[in-house]
């Protein structure tokens, strides 16, 4: 009888990674390298005072998009590639969203909705933004509607935001 429960556990702690890696691999075909990107032309020229921002895009019938990044973060290359310069999703994203983009290790003094001024880097920290890319969708009030985190295939992402196709 021990034999034969250990054995099962063996086998177990052997299968039990081996899937968890291979399914990892599927879901996931980012290459773990740096790259370098830059966020695209369109995405809105601001002084990053949030609640202004908010207000504008309310103006224009949008809701604000911020996008936070990491300089040379692989995920954030291909979330940017594949929604936000090529493909269906970007010209849905840029008639609905004003999007705006924070580096998660930036210096750049950030107001807040509740009047706080922070940098970049500690605005991050305090939405919880633990991995890149990462997506806050804005609304009215002014509050947080939506937080996506991480790489999303795009299919996936734009039903995230919430748009209609």
């Amino acid at each position: 009888m021990k034999y034969s429960a250990r054995r099962s556990i063996c086998k177990l702690g052997f299968l039990l990674p081996l899937l968890l890696f291979s399914s990892n691999i599927a879901a996931q075909k980012i290459e773990p390298r740096p790259i370098h990107y830059e966020l695209p032309q369109w995405f809105k020229k601001t002084f990053l005072e949030i609640p202004v921002d908010i207000e504008e895009a309310q103006n224009r019938g949008k809701k604000l998009l911020i996008f936070f990044h990491l300089d040379n973060c692989p995920a954030c290359a291909y979330l940017l590639k594949e929604n936000f310069v090529e493909g269906a999703n970007r010209e849905r994203i840029e008639k609905k969203f004003d999007v705006i983009g924070i580096n998660v290790l930036g210096d750049l003094p950030v107001n807040w909705i509740d009047g706080t001024l922070y940098t970049e880097k500690q605005l991050a920290r305090k939405l919880g933004v633990f991995a890149t890319p990462a997506v806050l969708i804005m609304t009215t009030g002014p509050r947080i509607q939506r937080k996506i985190m991480g790489y999303k295939p795009s299919p996936e992402f734009l039903e995230l935001l919430e748009i209609d196709k």
